[in-house]
């Protein structure tokens, strides 16, 4: 009988501790003192004069287009009930997409690049980019690229565009990239520089496109929201 109630016991603890880890699993729902997790909408890709397209020359042509189109999940009640939740205003265009051409002039290892005009700041400690990407099914690799705290470029990868349709891609940033100094209370975060896409070499020929919809940042914005408005602001 005791035997029976040590058993049933550490079966208790056990599915309380996978509970746990599932519920935290997800960086949306972590919830505690000292943080306060949400989405930021970083661009919706509805402008394309904001984004600029590189690759090197011998390697192909490259040009962007904005297109009328759109993925069919940002028009279903999960994504209204996202944007709510997130405190989001559900009144930003859905019309078009960011078009990306490349015309290949030879196989090999190539690449290209999408980047805003300038890098977009991203508040808070980012957790996680996510992006809507139609890839066309090819096996290029995607990255992204970013500034950490100081300045210093990286590059994370993201996922291979082997995939019909639309799909969300996300990737979580590690605690590797630095987003802070604790000397400094009033700056923080990462920078969103761009893209790369590195071709498969098997797969570069002819003409390729890609497109990119709803780029989005889920990020703990604690210390944003609790810093000292009276605080002096370095940087002078």
């Amino acid at each position: 009988m005791i035997k029976n109630k040590l058993l049933i016991g550490a079966l208790l603890v056990c599915g309380l501790f996978s509970a746990v880890a599932q519920e935290n699993s997800d960086p949306s729902a972590v919830t505690t003192a000292n943080s306060q997790i949400t989405e930021v909408r970083l661009d919706g890709f509805e402008d394309a004069s904001f984004w600029k397209v590189a690759m090197p020359l011998e390697q192909g042509v490259i040009s962007r287009q904005s297109r009328v189109g759109r993925p069919s999940d940002l028009s279903s009640d999960a994504w209204n009930e996202r944007d709510e939740k997130y405190g989001i205003p559900n009144v930003y265009a859905k019309e078009k997409v960011l078009g990306v051409k490349v015309e290949y002039m030879k196989r090999g290892h190539h690449w290209f690049s999408l980047k805003p005009q300038k890098p977009i700041m991203i508040e808070g400690i980012c957790q996680e980019i996510t992006v809507w990407v139609a890839g066309r099914n090819y096996n290029h690799t995607l990255k992204v690229l970013l500034q950490d705290f100081y300045g210093n470029s990286r590059q994370l990868y993201v996922d291979r565009l082997r995939f019909v349709g639309w799909k969300e891609l996300k990737v979580s940033i590690p605690e590797s990239i630095i987003q802070r100094d604790f000397h400094f209370v009033d700056r923080q975060g990462i920078k969103f520089v761009g893209f790369l896409v590195e071709c498969d070499p098997v797969e570069t020929y002819g003409t390729y496109y890609v497109y990119f919809d709803e780029l989005r940042a889920l990020t703990d914005i604690f210390n944003e929201k609790t810093r000292d408005l009276d605080d002096m602001v370095d940087g002078w």
